[in-house]
């Protein structure tokens, strides 16, 4: 049995929590949280699950000082990379392994410098941990899916990943409006970047260090659409004049060409750019021998797209937690662990498992 904190319970912390207090082979032993309104309360309750007899903290300290083997670290780390990463090591040192949504940059560390990466390796070396960090998109669409694929290929002359969504119901100010820059004047500076880097830039040196090519630089393009007229969605109010659609990419070029690229295409409404590219998930277009378009389509049954994308970033990193704690101490990317994949998912199996327990 592992023994598992939770770092925030935002929108993907809270599908998390749940799904750590339903493993048979995980145990929820702590909670961390950032407001008020969350503090001291089951954790359970705040989640939707009801009381679990797990008390939420706002203080680090108390999770820093907990008999955990993992933490997953789930704020919305975009906008403070410095105070994640001090978090992250904090929690590495004490000698707990993190899995962690909170960075796309993080999903491959040697991106940001090797500053970052001896930070990194130095805690973990002092803890006996290791780090990983994941997602959903990115951290499976743009890594995962092109990796898996790959090994189809006589040659690859692009690689084209987009994600396809109508955040309409993604009940996050911060993330929607701070990070992304939706509901705000199209002049301002609405892709958030950490320092020089661009966060898409993580994925796509993983993808050229997997595929054994050199990157000469990388190209970052970006449109946007602004409302007509005013409307409401679940996080606020769009007023007119404001970005209610984006198209933005991160582009490696290798041997001269734009080679590699992730692209989202986001929208509020399906009347906002709708000449743009829709649907509903993730699309992977490979160039090459054999050519080939690999598309993931979530919440086909009409559920939530948002919620349900949240999800299955909480589960990638849950169904992660068993190998970072197996590897051995360190950094450990997509590259290093072996494939994720789940356990105990079947209902049948699980409540059987459950039972044992």
């Amino acid at each position: 049995m592992l023994r598992i904190a939770q770092w925030a319970t935002g929108a993907v912390g809270r599908d998390a929590v749940r799904a750590v207090h339903q493993h048979p082979d995980l145990e929820l032993v702590g909670a961390l949280v950032y407001s008020d309104a969350k503090a001291g309360r089951d954790v359970g309750e705040i989640c939707g699950i009801g009381e679990i007899g797990v008390v939420t903290t706002k203080n680090p300290d108390d999770i820093v000082a907990l008999d955990a083997d993992c933490v997953l670290y789930m704020p919305q780390g975009e906008r403070n990379l410095t105070g994640s990463l001090d978090d992250i090591c904090r929690l590495l040192a004490s000698g707990k392994n993190v899995v962690s949504t909170a960075v796309t940059a993080l999903i491959y560390p040697k991106y940001l410098g090797e500053e970052v990466v001896q930070r990194l390796e130095t805690a973990c070396a002092e803890g006996g941990t290791s780090f990983h960090a994941t997602g959903i998109e990115p951290g499976w669409a743009a890594e995962v899916l092109p990796l898996t694929m790959s090994a189809l290929f006589e040659r690859i002359d692009s690689l084209l990943v987009q994600e396809l969504l109508d955040y309409a119901t993604y009940d996050s100010p911060q993330m929607l409006f701070d990070v992304m820059g939706f509901g705000r004047p199209p002049g301002e500076l609405i892709v958030s970047r950490s320092g020089q880097f661009h966060p898409f830039g993580a994925s796509l040196m993983l993808l050229a260090d997997a595929l054994g090519v050199s990157i000469d630089e990388f190209v970052y393009d970006q449109q946007v659409v602004v409302a007509e007229e005013a409307f409401d969605i679940k996080a606020g109010r769009i007023e007119v004049g404001t970005v209610s659609a984006k198209r933005f990419s991160y582009t490696a070029i290798i041997d001269g060409r734009r080679a590699l690229t992730v692209e989202h295409i986001t929208r509020l409404a399906p009347d906002q750019a709708p000449d743009w590219p829709t649907g509903r998930g993730w699309k992977v277009t490979v160039g090459g021998r054999p050519s080939m378009v690999l598309e993931s389509r979530i919440a086909v049954h009409g559920e939530d797209e948002n919620d349900q994308g949240c999800l299955g970033a909480a589960m990638h990193a849950v169904h992660a937690i068993a190998p970072v704690c197996a590897a051995a101490p360190g950094i450990r990317t997509f590259l290093d662990l072996p494939m994720i994949t789940s356990r105990h998912v079947w209902p049948a199996r699980r409540q059987r498992a459950q039972n044992r327990a």
